[in-house]
């Protein structure tokens, strides 16, 4: 095959690479413009080169986004006898003899035991069932009456991608077709980026309400800053397990991370101003006045979002170091029998969407256990 080095075709996650016959006529503007502003033409993201603008790749087969659920789950998957799959179900916490794991406890009060218990409920998850499993910073849990197994920081160096919606409303007689959604994008660099580093995206999408424009008809250039420098934190507000977590993820609290992303809302302006889009943009929507950089920087911190892709609420590390809750093969420290595996344990953001990374992570900790270095 002509992309062998890049790729291979025989895991069981689907990527495709989204190609310009694939874009709609206001996305194929975008990546026109792009290049006219100077920008590399990429046609494959997941080949040597990522700095420019092109396609996205995608996991998606015939419209609809594949998950791990869908292409590890096979029938055969889900017949294996040694397998039990049990849907709608919340767990509690883990069960601990001391310090020695040895199963879970679901909200109604079920319990399942197991010789390796492995966390892999994200982010938010599985740093909530560790805190209410008294795996987490002791004077938080005692605060909440939760017996301390393990004192560790869990939750307290959260980070995500802030997200920046530059909107516009264009003229729905001249767009032509608004799908796909989502199919380019901008990967590049701030000025404070180090070498080899890209730390901003703008996506272009057709992700907008339309009765949110007066012409009932949107396009955004979504401005994300990948590799942020702010931290937050996840705190319990209860230990019942249907209590929602506190999550604060402090975005854009560190100066550099404003003055970057303030960066990339400028470039996607100057993308918006492009000869490419004549006729179709009909006004800016958001920010609703930005002629200054003070006033855009305001404009930004007032409707920033979340790019979903949080990491590091149960980060690895070297043990005994002060941010650090697992260790290289996912292990919680201070415990034996229990592991987290999932985007948790990152003790830093990826700079593109983390979910093949995060799956090739859990790859590889199932082979080390499967190969026999077994929890401990």
């Amino acid at each position: 095959m002509p992309d062998k080095k890049w790729h291979g075709h025989t895991g069981p996650f689907p990527i495709t690479q989204m190609s310009k016959s694939d874009l709609s006529p206001l996305q194929l503007a975008f990546l026109n413009a792009g290049v006219e502003n100077g920008l590399t033409e990429i046609t494959d993201f997941n080949a040597g080169e990522q700095h420019g603008v092109g396609p996205y790749p995608m996991n998606i087969v015939k419209g609809i986004r594949m998950n791990t659920g869908m292409t590890y789950l096979t029938d055969a998957v889900q017949q294996r006898p040694n397998l039990s799959i049990i849907g709608n179900t919340l767990i509690d916490k883990v069960l601990f003899d001391g310090s020695e794991a040895y199963g879970i406890q679901t909200a109604d009060g079920k319990k399942f035991i197991g010789q390796n218990i492995i966390l892999s409920a994200g982010t938010y998850g599985s740093a909530a069932i560790l805190m209410r499993s008294g795996v987490g910073p002791k004077q938080q849990l005692s605060a909440l009456d939760i017996p301390v197994v393990a004192d560790l920081p869990v939750g307290e160096q959260i980070v995500d991608q802030p997200f920046f919606y530059n909107a516009y409303a264009v003229n729905p007689n001249t767009i032509g077709r608004q799908t796909p959604v989502i199919a380019v994008k901008v990967w590049t660099k701030s000025s404070y980026a180090k070498k080899d580093e890209l730390d901003l995206h703008i996506t272009a999408t057709h992700a907008f309400p339309p009765d949110q424009s007066p012409t009932h008809a949107g396009f955004v250039f979504s401005v994300a800053l990948t590799n942020p420098k702010s931290r937050g934190t996840i705190k319990l507000a209860s230990k019942d397990p249907l209590a929602a977590p506190l999550i604060d993820l402090n975005l854009l609290a560190v100066e550099e991370d404003r003055k970057r992303i303030l960066e990339g809302a400028n470039l996607a302006r100057k993308l918006s101003r492009s000869a490419q889009f004549k006729n179709m943009i009909v006004r800016e929507l958001n920010p609703w006045r930005g002629d200054t950089d003070e006033q855009l920087m305001e404009a930004i911190k007032t409707t920033i979002e979340s790019y979903a892709h949080p990491f590091a609420s149960a980060p690895m590390g070297p043990e005994g170091s002060k941010t650090a809750v697992v260790d290289i093969k996912g292990k919680v420290y201070k415990t034996t029998n229990l592991r987290v595996i999932d985007a948790s344990i990152f003790p830093d953001v990826v700079s593109a969407a983390p979910n093949p990374t995060v799956i090739m992570m859990a790859e590889r900790l199932a082979d080390a256990i499967k190969n026999g270095n077994k929890p401990s």
